[in-house]
């Protein structure tokens, strides 16, 4: 008896499973199309990348326009939301369990 597994280590955590195991066997059915961001390049913030997704005609022939539409309007309320709650101020807890905070920056706030 044979099987197989896939491992895709690259989807959130917090993705809909179903949605990405969805894309993922279509995607592979259907063979590779030509990119539409240049190779090697992602998005560096959450905007960038949100305008990437909105804009891709894939994603509208793979998902439709409706759920599309619906995903961009839910990711961008996030993104909206996230800055302006939390503030851009440092806070204790980020600077001792974010290794990314740099002695530079901290600096540059004095």
């Amino acid at each position: 008896e044979r099987s197989a597994r896939i491992e895709m280590r690259s989807i959130a955590p917090d993705a809909n499973p179903y949605l990405a195991f969805y894309a993922l066997l279509r995607t592979g059915l259907e063979g590779t199309l030509p990119a539409e961001v240049p190779e090697g390049i992602l998005p560096d913030n959450i905007y960038d990348a949100i305008s990437c997704f909105s804009g891709s005609a894939y994603i509208k022939q793979l998902l439709g326009s409706e759920i599309q539409n619906r995903f961009v309007a839910l990711k961008t309320m996030q993104a909206d939301r996230c800055p302006r709650r939390l503030g851009s101020t440092i806070k204790v807890a980020e600077i001792q369990y974010h290794h990314e905070v740099t002695n530079q920056y901290l600096w540059s706030m004095f």
